[in-house]
């Protein structure tokens, strides 16, 4: 592929594999069909098109719909478009951080309680309702200090905050 931004190429090798990879960059530059693709990398046309219709779904690829004269079949040719990349990372990063700070909310507001062997992890309430007993092996819930999580919680949401901060001061 040409030399993109490496948060675009890890985003995609995430959405599409190593091989799907392969199949992008065969039509980042040139328009292709999915036999042609196909063919040229010697796999399963179905492989192609899943790939081609995950890239469709989210707006990083386009095709271009015509009529095969000879067999009045549509074909149908492909082309990366990954100018939605950026826009698609920012949404996925802001819901990440949004669940990070969730999550944080949820362990602050709440008191934790587990056994010696961390069959589960239990809030106050349902401790109580289970009488403190672990119901997988029935030792005593105790005390869960869940400070170290809430720590990298806060240090997950202030890296993630701080590096979007730091992308919009180079825009």
């Amino acid at each position: 592929m040409q030399k993109q931004d490496s948060s675009v190429l890890e985003f995609l090798e995430d959405l599409l594999g190593k091989g799907g990879l392969e199949i992008a960059s065969l039509i980042e530059k040139k328009e292709a069909t999915d036999e042609e693709i196909a063919e040229k990398l010697e796999v399963r046309i179905n492989v192609v098109r899943r790939v081609l219709y995950r890239l469709y779904e989210n707006r990083l690829a386009t095709y271009k719909r015509t009529r095969d004269k000879n067999t009045g079949w549509y074909v149908y040719y492909w082309k990366l478009n990954l100018e939605n990349a950026p826009k698609i990372l920012n949404s996925i990063e802001k819901d990440y951080i949004q669940h990070l700070k969730e999550t944080l909310e949820y362990e602050e507001n709440n008191m934790f309680f587990s056994c010696a062997n961390s069959c589960n992890r239990y809030t106050f309430s349902e401790a109580e309702k289970l009488e403190f007993r672990c119901p997988d092996c029935s030792e005593t819930l105790e005390y869960h200090d869940n400070s170290k999580l809430i720590k990298t919680l806060k240090l997950q949401i202030e890296e993630l905050e701080g590096k979007k901060k730091g992308d919009n001061g180079r825009k």
